[in-house]
């Protein structure tokens, strides 16, 4: 039972928590969102003409992000949690993985 004091008053009944996954899950999808941004400016300062590395990175946000949303998938089969950190981290990581693999389809596509 946990008491919680504020703007408003309640009493809640529950003993679930956000599993450790989830929010490993969802810290996961930040530090990718941050990397593909730190990604794409670095591309756009060079013009596009980043070269290999830019590509290898790119790669491996591409493969933690997909790692993330595995994992965010996994907290599902929980019982007794929040599903806030699993349902975020699964969006972020969703969401990244299908756009890391459209900027590499468009990529392929335009040589």
């Amino acid at each position: 039972m946990q008491v919680r004091f504020g703007s408003r008053k309640r009493i809640q009944f529950t003993d679930k928590k956000h599993p450790m996954l989830g929010i490993i899950s969802t810290m996961i999808a930040i530090a990718a969102w941050i990397l593909m941004g730190v990604l794409f400016y670095l591309s756009s300062t060079e013009k596009g003409t980043s070269g290999i590395i830019i590509g290898f990175v790119g790669i491996l946000v591409l493969i933690a992000s997909a790692i993330g949303f595995l994992i965010a998938i996994r907290c599902y089969k929980k019982e007794d949690i929040y599903m806030t950190t699993p349902m975020t981290g699964a969006i972020l990581n969703g969401f990244l993985v299908v756009l890391c693999l459209l900027l590499y389809v468009l990529g392929t596509v335009s040589y």
